[in-house]
């Protein structure tokens, strides 16, 4: 059977036809999901990401005829939506550092300790990743630079840099980030009652 061409299914989905959608997702999820894997290395975000994507289409379906590329719409959207994860990560993170570290000392001595272990915790994480690996996921979360700002401080491409960093924080929240959390969710949750 002749598979049918992206402007007849995007023709199709702006019509409604939820066969003509199933088509489309069936069509992309295999080739998109190995490359949003690539990029963030968290399974569940992976899906999450490759999901999303198709019910945005789904649910703005009227205005799927402009998608002139279907693959280089797909992955462009996929990028789109790991990079703000990222920045709504590093937004949380900053909130919870500059709670803690402005009312750490009105803190129990109890409270004190947990955080001392849930920075010891992200202490232990940063140490398993590569010399580079470290230093590069170090400026970004600690010292807050740019890629831009890394990539002249350690000699290297802001892709590289860029690749390094989110392999690094993907491998980091995998590995230890529950810990840490776990660790930490006492204080947090201590402090939002504020």
């Amino acid at each position: 059977m002749k598979e049918t061409s992206e402007i007849d299914l995007l023709m199709r989905i702006s019509e409604g036809d939820r066969n003509a959608f199933r088509e489309l997702y069936q069509r992309y999820t295999p080739a998109l999901y190995p490359f949003v894997k690539s990029l963030c290395n968290d399974d569940a975000l992976c899906e999450d990401i490759v999901q999303e994507i198709f019910i945005r289409i789904w649910d703005n379906r009227a205005k799927a005829t402009d998608i002139k590329q279907v693959r280089s719409y797909l992955y462009k959207s996929a990028k789109n939506r790991f990079l703000n994860e990222l920045r709504k990560q590093k937004n949380e993170r900053t909130v919870i550092k500059n709670r803690l570290f402005n009312t750490i000392d009105t803190e129990t001595p109890e409270q004190q300790l947990t955080f001392k272990e849930g920075m010891r915790l992200g202490d232990e994480a940063l140490a398993r990743l590569s010399p580079k690996r470290r230093i590069i996921v170090e400026m970004s979360t600690r010292e807050g630079l740019s890629l831009d700002e890394i990539s002249l401080r350690v000699g290297a491409s802001k892709n590289v840099v860029k690749k390094l960093l989110y392999s690094g924080l993907a491998t980091i929240r995998n590995q230890e980030i529950i810990k840490y959390l776990k660790c930490l969710l006492p204080v947090i949750t201590f402090l939002t009652r504020f």
